[in-house]
């Protein structure tokens, strides 16, 4: 509809000037004379017909916007809403773009259901492949617009997060924060389907607990490699180097002989480069063996040979000059990786990862071992990110629990002081903190303490509760049950 006016608008007024255009030309051809060395129309000619079609004008004018005027009103809501529609579009786009520019989901998966990243864990110096990332389908269930915005500008010290606005010294501007929480927003699950996700959270926790061991020797065992690949760099760097080279001389001269395949790679190299990288496979070079076949333009789907060829020697090379660098600071890495080594054989035999589920279950939970095994669950799955130092980077670096990160430690009483009723701790924990406001005895929040409302059931928050509350983290040292109650 409000087109349709604007048309007709348009359309009048063009009209209008043509109709002015027409008649100052007809009028210069029939009286070439200027109007002001021509005769003016008399009195009765200017106040009758001329006056009486400039008013008639004036009325059919007056008719048309009387009209048109609620015509354009009427559609101007529906006009508005698809303003917003269209910018809100435009936004999502450009917020899919900046996610997948910058690779937000490379650490918090492809469709931001958590995943893990890559992190030199300051404390050991050892490399951790498998920080975890949370999930952020689920996000605004927890924070809110402007605390989520908090963690993407300024990021998260000591962790693989980080800061991407301009305050925090990132690269994004505003305009590119706000259309990246734009399109968070849009990929959030619905509330039903977070909570379908509780069990599954639930058994990672579970099986990262029981496998915990095995991924501390699985971890000792790669530094030990490392510490292998440090201390023979000399001769493997000469090694690897003779190969990539041999393998760069035959890639360069792929544009002589007979290409039977037209991949861009003469017979000759495609035979040539098979033997070498399979020289590099049997050396530990390269991971996969790439047989290249004369008569076959793709040896992967989808990939030319040429282009394989190209990434398969820049692979090689790359590791020859990563040795090399390796090589003229052998010391120093030694140094770092015997360390890490240390790091990682002290974390296999304390064991600080480990929880007494029977003191737990004794002290707190009146000898239920099922209720005590998924209390701990639920604290290691949604608290111990922030609250239990090292959780994200993996058994190996992770201290005892409830020790404290992020958030503050919750062991030897903690949580009876902070809240002296139940209740109160319930409510805290499923609202989580606001900024400026007071919670407990004499807290202030910060914003930073997400609410679990919406994503645990309340017979959940309530396992959480009394979990933090029991026994076993109150400082005592009982595991009778003489104490279930946990401290009220």
């Amino acid at each position: 509809m409000a087109t349709l006016v604007v048309t007709i608008v348009a359309l009048g007024a063009i009209g209008w000037f043509a109709y002015l255009v027409g008649s100052g030309s007809r009028r210069d051809r029939k009286d070439p004379v200027p109007a002001n060395l021509s005769a003016s129309q008399t009195d009765d000619e200017m106040e009758t017909k001329r006056l009486d079609r400039t008013l008639v004008g004036a009325v059919l004018s007056a008719a048309f916007l009387t009209l048109a005027m609620p015509i354009y009103y009427l559609g101007e809501l529906d006009r508005q809403e698809g303003f917003v529609e269209e910018f809100g579009t435009a936004s999502l786009e450009r917020g899919h773009h900046v996610w997948e520019e910058f690779g937000c989901g490379d650490c918090h998966g492809v469709a931001a259901g958590g995943g893990v990243a890559a992190f030199l864990e300051e404390r050991s110096q050892v490399n951790v492949a498998g920080w975890a990332a949370p999930a952020l389908d689920d996000i605004f269930y927890r924070y809110d617009r402007d605390e989520v915005a908090f963690w993407i500008v300024y990021g998260r010290a000591n962790s693989p997060m980080p800061p991407w606005g301009l305050e925090g010294g990132g690269p994004l501007n505003s305009q590119q924060i706000d259309d990246l929480l734009n399109y968070i927003e849009s990929i959030q699950i619905d509330q039903p389907g977070a909570l379908l996700k509780i069990e599954g959270s639930l058994n990672g926790a579970a099986s990262r607990l029981e496998g915990a061991a095995d991924a501390v020797d699985a971890q000792i065992s790669e530094q030990l490699q490392l510490i292998e690949t440090i201390e023979t760099a000399g001769p493997t760097s000469l090694v690897i180097s003779d190969i990539a080279e041999r393998a760069r001389d035959l890639l360069d001269g792929a544009g002589s002989g007979i290409d039977t395949d037209g991949d861009g790679l003469s017979d000759v190299t495609e035979i040539g480069l098979t033997a070498v990288l399979r020289e590099a496979l049997a050396g530990g070079f390269v991971a996969t063996e790439l047989t290249f076949d004369p008569r076959n333009a793709e040896t992967l789907i989808g990939i030319r040979d040429g282009s394989s060829a190209a990434r398969a020697v820049g692979d090689l090379e790359s590791s020859a000059t990563s040795l090399t660098i390796t090589l003229q600071n052998q010391e120093v890495l030694l140094e770092q990786a015997r360390f890490g080594l240390g790091f990682l054989e002290d974390a296999a035999r304390n064991q600080r990862w480990t929880v007494d589920m029977d003191a737990v279950a004794h002290a707190t939970f009146e000898r239920d071992g099922e209720v005590a095994a998924r209390a701990v669950s639920l604290y290691n799955a949604y608290c111990a990110r922030c609250h239990t130092a090292g959780y994200s980077a993996g058994p190996s670096f992770q201290q005892a629990q409830a020790s404290g990160a992020l958030g503050p430690s919750l062991r030897d009483g903690r949580a009876l002081t902070q809240f002296l009723t139940h209740e109160d701790m319930y409510d805290f924990i499923s609202v989580g903190s606001v900024s400026g406001q007071g919670y407990g005895v004499n807290g202030v929040g910060s914003g930073r303490m997400p609410g679990f409302g919406m994503v645990l059931s309340a017979e959940d928050l309530d396992l959480i509760v009394q979990y933090l509350r029991g026994a076993t983290l109150d400082g005592k040292d009982y595991v009778d049950g003489s104490d279930p109650g946990g401290g009220e």
